[in-house]
């Protein structure tokens, strides 16, 4: 008569006879975040690793409702800031027991949509989103509303009630465009991003402060738009400086833009760092072996990351607190691009 297993399957019940414990102490001791003691653990991992069992994740979603997996959707996988961001939620994730899900959505709304819906379907346990431009609201509200935990990280789009963590975008703009007016510069362009994005408004607010306080009035055809990519800041350099009245210095949206316009700015002709000024954000690695060597905010993105999956698992673990904006501070790094004398 045939059994009702596979030849060669290990069952739970195989790996708690060979612990000598409860197949519900194995499920326990599985679940790496459960309370089981260290000593009991490591004599189930050493059955699981004797009897050749291996944990099905679906199976145990059906017992406990939870699959220990997490989906990190962010826009652009080929930005090493998200790779660095991945690595902070990675690392808490991990050594909470929960599997990472990284998702691209290529800053593509459509693309994003679908992706929600086939982590919704795969049993994710909460989300951590950065928003693609022109994200649809209800799709993430309905991600929310099946009870999941949702975390905006790094940018956030308005009308979610979820946590957002993310950096400093408007001191940091400011003290950025501060330090350009104490170098003597008065044209200051902004270069990038795409209107309505949280990181471009609150950037372009604190730009624009920095100029009212110093009596400069905003002009708007020194903050053109544009995704945030290379080859558009490339662009974007060439469109301001052929206005009549051109810059002295720009303020990219991010680092991938800002090395965009340092590749224009040769073409152009401009001497960066002496009668030109390029900066950034975030100080990528690259910021600091480009040449001129790049002005930028470090923005810790592996912190952004830590501190976002640190959030995510506290709603997973009961936090029922109202939702919170939490802010990860940055610092200006000075560099070449900028220059370092005062202009007259």
């Amino acid at each position: 008569m045939a059994s009702g297993r596979k030849k060669n399957s290990v069952a739970l019940v195989d790996v708690a006879r060979e612990a000598g414990v409860s197949t519900a102490t194995v499920s326990l001791a599985l679940q790496e975040g459960s309370r089981i003691s260290a000593e009991t653990r490591e004599r189930v991992r050493k059955a699981v690793e004797k009897t050749g069992y291996r944990y099905n994740r679906f199976a145990a979603k059906l017992r406990t409702g939870q699959s220990r997996t997490i989906g990190l959707l962010i826009t652009d996988i080929s930005n090493p800031y998200f790779a660095a961001l991945a690595s902070g939620v990675e690392t808490v994730l991990d050594a909470h027991g929960y599997m990472t899900f990284l998702v691209n959505s290529g800053d593509q709304s459509a693309r994003q949509s679908r992706q929600l819906s086939t982590l919704m379907e795969h049993g994710v346990d909460g989300l951590l989103l950065s928003p693609a431009e022109g994200t649809d609201v209800h799709s993430v509200s309905e991600l929310i509303q099946s009870g999941r935990p949702v975390v905006q990280v790094s940018r956030w789009v308005a009308n979610l009630p979820c946590d957002i963590v993310a950096p400093d975008n408007t001191a940091m703009a400011k003290e950025l465009t501060r330090h350009l007016l104490m170098l003597g510069h008065r044209r200051i362009g902004f270069l990038g991003g795409t209107e309505g994005r949280s990181a471009r408004i609150e950037r372009l607010a604190g730009y624009s402060q920095a100029l009212a306080a110093a009596g400069i009035p905003l002009d708007p055809t020194l903050t053109p738009t544009g995704a945030p990519t290379r080859d558009n800041g490339a662009l974007l350099l060439r469109e301001v400086m052929a206005i009549d009245n051109p810059p002295t210095a720009v303020i990219c949206y991010h680092d991938l833009m800002a090395l965009g316009a340092l590749r224009a700015a040769r073409d152009l002709g401009l001497k960066v760092g002496s009668d030109f000024a390029i900066v950034g954000f975030d100080d990528i690695t690259e910021a600091a072996l480009s040449i001129p060597s790049l002005t930028t905010v470090h923005i810790d993105a592996e912190s952004i990351g830590r501190a976002a999956a640190t959030q995510l698992l506290a709603r997973l673990d009961g936090d029922a607190a109202e939702p919170r904006h939490l802010t990860i501070p940055a610092h200006l790094v000075v560099r070449e691009s900028c220059g370092g004398a005062r202009r007259q």
